[in-house]
């Protein structure tokens, strides 16, 4: 009986840990897509095109080309977990309420410093999450449930902002700041949770009996010679990266942009096209599920294959059909869901624990670089290829007037003439167009035409097949090594060969 509580209350405490692990980046996640839900108004209330409201997301994904896994280096040599969690998730908080203030005060400089401060320590806060996670419940047989929860738990945050922000601001521009301080708030919970998980990792700690030097270098020599460790990581590892970049950038960069290429292609209204953007964070909610049977069965590249292949049929749909647009999106919410669950509890089986928040900081920085490459890449295809009329880029808003009046046409006819034709060429393409007094207005599409997008779509339609052939290659090569698509029992095994130091009571097996 006496043993019987003692597996009860270390269940609980695992999972009650859990909790707030998943609540650390509740806040980053939210206000990461904050810019994708508020877009229009966005570019209304700073005066901005698409080309610079894209600026929001690059300043964030560039530094953390680098900045991530030194992110997750520190956490393994400098900080420790627990003191970088904190400092990461203070720079996230931090960067949210400078993008808010910016948008009181309508400078978007401030802005991107707000966005870029909120980089520095977003993916870097992702990092600490999963290396928290994987020190939970290491060597445990439910570690991809236990990961599964937390980037569905985090993935909701999202979800919550595409629906929430838009009826906050309810198209009113003057209330968007209300919709960013918003985020500032929910910034504030995670940064809480965060304080709260401190402590329990603290009493985790002492019941699982950790080194308490286990996280730090004593010396630059050992900074140095740890940061070495990275060339030293096997070549599975490095696959297990390619393969979350060919993955994440179809998935991250597409959401980005696929209200309006919704809107574009299918016709439908902004609303819809915003919920429907916001499944795949939805289907992420699945993930606990199919985490639980992975754990039951292991393979995990095998479901990560899975996953691949839906991602291709997802973008199949949206490239080259016209069949509903919930098929494509409920495609690709399943595949997000099984490639959630089952991808990043290789990385354990891969690395001792000691290198784990550098393993995992390398393959943010991997995904990081890629999402704010093919951001910029993507939105130039969409640019180079629509043929929809834009309005002048001094102007913020969708609507062109020529307030020549018809007295002036006569007075005037040369100027006039030339400002009407500019006009006419796009009055058959216009949403509307008005004309009355003299005044010609032409309120402009707030997206590219259907076939800029479809030229985006090639680009991730092509990605998505090279991912699913990595995930062909990295079973070919495990068939040898036999480390990540093997049965659970043997990863469990794995992972303790791999940190033969750790050969303790843990606080629950």
């Amino acid at each position: 009986m006496s043993e019987n509580k003692t597996n009860f209350f270390g269940h609980a405490f695992r999972y009650f840990g859990l909790l707030f692990i998943c609540l650390i980046t509740l806040g980053s996640y939210y206000i990461y897509d904050i810019p994708a839900a508020l877009q229009t108004d966005l570019e209304t209330l700073y005066k901005i095109n698409n080309v610079k409201w894209n600026l929001l997301y690059s300043v964030y994904s560039f530094p953390n080309m680098i900045i991530v896994f030194f992110g997750g280096y520190f956490i393994d040599n400098v900080f420790g977990l627990k003191k970088g969690a904190i400092i990461f998730c203070c720079l996230v908080m931090a960067g949210q309420i400078i993008f808010s203030i910016s948008s009181n005060l309508k400078l978007f400089w401030l802005a991107l410093v707000g966005r870029a401060v909120f980089g520095l320590g977003g993916e870097s806060l992702s990092v600490a999450q999963s290396t928290f996670c994987a020190t939970w419940f290491k060597g445990r047989s439910d570690i991809n449930f236990a990961f599964a929860i937390t980037l569905a738990f985090s993935r909701i945050g999202s979800a919550i902002n595409f629906q929430i922000s838009p009826k906050i601001e309810q198209g009113e521009v003057s209330r968007v700041p209300t919709a960013i301080w918003v985020g500032a708030i929910v910034c504030g919970v995670s940064f809480a949770s965060c304080i709260i998980l401190v402590i329990l990792d603290v009493i985790r700690g002492k019941k699982d009996k950790d080194d308490p030097n286990s996280t730090t270098a004593s010396s630059f020599m050992d900074i140095i010679r740890s940061l070495k460790d990275i060339f030293h990581f096997p070549g599975t590892l490095w696959l297990i990266n390619l393969s979350v970049v060919l993955f994440y950038v179809p998935l991250f960069v597409f959401v980005s942009i696929c209200s309006d290429f919704f809107q574009s292609k299918y016709g439908i209204s902004s609303d819809l096209a915003t919920s429907i953007a916001s499944i795949p964070y939805y289907a992420a909610v699945s993930s606990p599920i199919i985490g639980f049977i992975v754990d039951r069965t292991g393979h995990n590249i095998a479901f990560t294959t899975f996953a691949s292949m839906l991602l291709v049929i997802s973008h199949y749909l949206f490239a080259f059909s016209n069949v509903n647009v919930w098929t494509g999106a409920v495609f690709l919410g399943a595949s997000y869901a099984f490639m959630a669950a089952s991808i990043w509890v290789t990385i354990p089986c891969l690395v001792p624990s000691k290198s784990l928040g550098s393993a995992y900081g390398l393959a943010f920085a991997c995904q990081n670089a890629a999402v704010a490459s093919f951001g910029l890449i993507i939105n130039a295809i969409i640019a180079h290829y629509n043929t929809n009329p834009v309005p002048d880029s001094s102007s913020s808003s969708s609507l062109s007037c020529d307030s020549s009046s018809s007295t002036e046409h006569h007075s005037s006819s040369n100027h006039t003439s030339s400002s009407i034709e500019h006009h006419s060429s796009y009055l058959t393409l216009a949403n509307n167009s008005t004309s009355h007094n003299g005044t010609i207005c032409v309120d402009y599409p707030k997206y590219a035409s259907p076939n800029a997008y479809h030229n985006a779509e090639l680009v991730f339609f092509g990605l998505a097949c090279l991912c699913f052939i990595v995930q062909i290659v990295i079973i070919i090569v495990d068939t040898k090594n036999r480390w990540v698509n093997i049965p659970s029992a043997m990863m469990k095994q794995r992972v303790k060969d791999l940190n033969p130091e750790d050969e303790k009571d843990p606080l629950i097996n």
